[in-house]
């Protein structure tokens, strides 16, 4: 795949942006991290888009060269068999032609598990992606709880006064 930058080259663009990100929204007190998060996912996902479009598209530009160079060997071998069995040359031109057949099968096959399985690696990314979600919330809330235990806990320490 030559086509679109190399992981590096596009890891350091992102980082060029963001920073770029961050200096033109700073303030006094600078860029509030949830902005910052913000900004930053929505930058990896569109790389994340990106590089998964470029590999779908060559992958579908491989495939379809593929068929129809199949096809092309497909129709060669039948008009060859069809002609070669008029002729009573015998069965080469056949076994070429049911050759080219298992070929396109293969072909096809191979298309319809890659198919298959895309949409199975997609639906488990989600999974994965939602796991990490959940897990993120719980631990903001763990946070939110620690932070609030912590508050409570000064405020006793200064009604007791050791603080």
């Amino acid at each position: 795949m030559g086509d679109g930058p190399t992981p590096d080259q596009q890891a350091d663009y992102l980082v060029r942006k963001l920073e770029q990100t961050i200096r033109d929204n700073r303030t006094v007190k600078g860029m509030s991290f949830r902005t910052w998060q913000t900004i930053a996912r929505e930058e990896i996902v569109n790389a994340l888009k990106d590089a998964e479009r470029r590999k779908v598209q060559h992958d579908r530009t491989l495939a379809r060269g593929m068929l129809v160079g199949t096809m092309a060997i497909v129709s060669a071998g039948f008009w060859g068999a069809v002609y070669t069995v008029d002729k009573s040359y015998g069965a080469v031109a056949a076994l070429v032609a049911f050759a080219s057949g298992i070929a396109v099968v293969f072909a096809l096959a191979d298309w319809g598990i890659k198919r298959a399985s895309d949409g199975w690696n997609r639906e488990k990314r989600v999974e994965r992606l939602a796991n990490i979600e959940d897990l993120d919330r719980r631990i903001k809330r763990m946070e939110d709880a620690l932070r609030k235990k912590e508050e409570r806990t000064k405020e006793r320490l200064e009604e007791v006064g050791l603080l």
